[in-house]
């Protein structure tokens, strides 16, 4: 009987909370099977039951409420081996995944800070290659406002040199109208009466006049009669102050009785101002003596200056 109460202690000390509720049923149903046994044949029962536990027939349900309560014991011991065990794959279940899920986070962690630094990266490579770009896009636009300047340039000084041009052709143009209309040969003196002709002669020449005279106030300009060359001026005897004009044709006149010269050298054009006329040298009055030598010899070369100068399209 001490061994059942063992027994029925041991199962009444079961952690009831790890064993499910049918079986927990089944163990109070038993449980109270097993007392009524107890009172029964406990200490201080009557006599008469002692008597009767004696016999060989009643011992017989007393072991069997021991075995049922030894198979609930077992039952509830593996119901409560079998919830710890799946408590602790619960637990460690839990654990992986939580492990599992800090993995994960992490992971995640990287790939965002990747994804970010990628980001950045790319954020950084775009806005140098815009900068790259805008530096490029200014500089060519200095290039190109460049060359339109340069272009602008070469285009006025091609303006200037086409215009320089035309002015010089106009110039030429004018000068060459210009020329055309302007006489090719003067008379020497604008104011003036002839005296002394071609061939004349008399007591003021030594054999015959050789020249043309040009009777004029002392002072009167004397004129180039063509362009040329002064190749003589000065004092020449009985021409008294004189200047001699190699033309390009090879004439040559000579302007004598100067009072002063104008010029004594270098090219004449037409119509300059060479001297003024006085009365130097063999004269009777002042006047200016011209003579002309076609082909540049002495006296033997010397021709009729009236005829010479009508020749010219001139009217001494």
């Amino acid at each position: 009987m001490d061994s059942f109460r063992r027994r029925l202690h041991a199962l009444w000390g079961i952690r009831w909370r790890n064993i499910p509720l049918t079986a927990a049923a089944g163990i109070v149903a038993l449980g109270l099977v097993a007392g009524g046994l107890a009172l029964a044949f406990g200490p201080g029962s009557q006599p008469e039951n002692a008597a009767l536990s004696t016999a060989a027939g009643e011992n017989k349900p007393a072991a069997g409420a021991v075995e049922r309560i030894d198979a609930a014991a077992a039952i509830a011991k593996d119901s409560a081996a079998k919830k710890a065990a799946q408590e602790k794959a619960s637990a460690e279940q839990a654990e992986r995944t939580r492990v599992a899920e800090q993995r994960a986070a992490r992971s995640e962690q990287r790939r965002a800070l990747a994804e970010q630094a990628a980001a950045e990266k790319k954020a950084a490579e775009k806005k140098a290659a815009e900068k790259k770009a805008a530096r490029k896009a200014a500089a060519k636009k200095r290039a190109e406002r460049a060359a339109a300047e340069r272009a602008a340039a070469e285009r006025a000084a091609e303006k200037r040199a086409a215009k320089k041009i035309a002015l010089k052709k106009t110039a030429a143009h004018k000068a060459a109208l210009a020329a055309k209309k302007a006489p090719q040969w003067v008379l020497p003196v604008t104011s003036y009466h002839l005296t002394g002709r071609f061939g004349q002669s008399g007591n003021n020449w030594a054999s015959s006049h050789h020249g043309l005279d040009f009777a004029a106030d002392t002072g009167t300009p004397i004129h180039a009669v063509g362009r040329g060359e002064i190749i003589s001026a000065g004092w020449q005897d009985a021409y008294g102050n004189a200047i001699e004009i190699r033309h390009p044709d090879g004439t040559v006149t000579l302007y004598g009785h100067m009072s002063r010269f104008a010029k004594t050298g270098g090219s004449v054009k037409v119509g300059d101002v060479i001297g003024y006329v006085g009365a130097t040298g063999n004269v009777t009055g002042p006047h200016c003596h011209l003579e002309v030598r076609p082909h540049g010899g002495g006296l033997e070369d010397a021709v009729d200056p009236f005829v010479w100068l009508k020749n010219k399209g001139l009217n001494p």
